[in-house]
């Protein structure tokens, strides 16, 4: 279900109430999975105004490499297409935000602008994680029907004929 009333001020807002405290994570991480595939557009728009006057820092500030390394390798993903890419990362501790020129490392104390060097690695990420877990999804699904006709193959062999 998309968020049909989603502007560049309504996903800001919502970031800065979360921030605030006045929102929890979780509420911001609905609002931004609830945008339509067509939204990729705004979000960009809302990367950009993050970034706009901010340089791009160094690696997110308080964290390790390792942390940093296991905050990605934890995070689950969300991409949009139309009409320009974009990707969300869910992190135990972070949100990121990127379209692989521009990202921003949203934490609930602030924001980070990510070095363009790494945005596209981070889009990347952003694709595999849903790549990976569509194609799991679609092996599921396919075990599950052949497990659903070796049941119904199985049930009906045995059913006595009626005489």
């Amino acid at each position: 279900m998309s968020d049909t009333h989603a502007t560049p001020y309504h996903l800001h807002t919502s970031i800065a109430a979360w921030q605030r405290g006045d929102l929890t994570r979780d509420d911001l991480v609905r609002t931004l999975i609830r945008l339509s595939p067509e939204d990729g557009q705004l979000v960009h728009d809302v990367i950009h105004d993050l970034c706009a006057g901010r340089p791009g820092g160094g690696p997110p500030q308080g964290a390790s490499a390792d942390d940093w390394r296991a905050e990605l390798m934890a995070s689950r993903a969300r991409t949009w297409r139309v009409p320009a890419v974009a990707g969300l990362l869910v992190g135990p501790e972070v949100l990121v935000l990127t379209d692989g020129r521009e990202g921003v490392v949203l934490r609930d104390t602030g924001t980070q602008c990510l070095p363009a060097s790494v945005c596209a690695s981070m889009m990347l990420l952003c694709e595999t994680i849903v790549m990976a877990h569509t194609a799991l999804d679609q092996q599921e699904l396919q075990k599950l029907q052949q497990q659903r006709v070796d049941a119904t193959s199985t049930s009906l062999s045995e059913i006595d004929r009626i005489p």
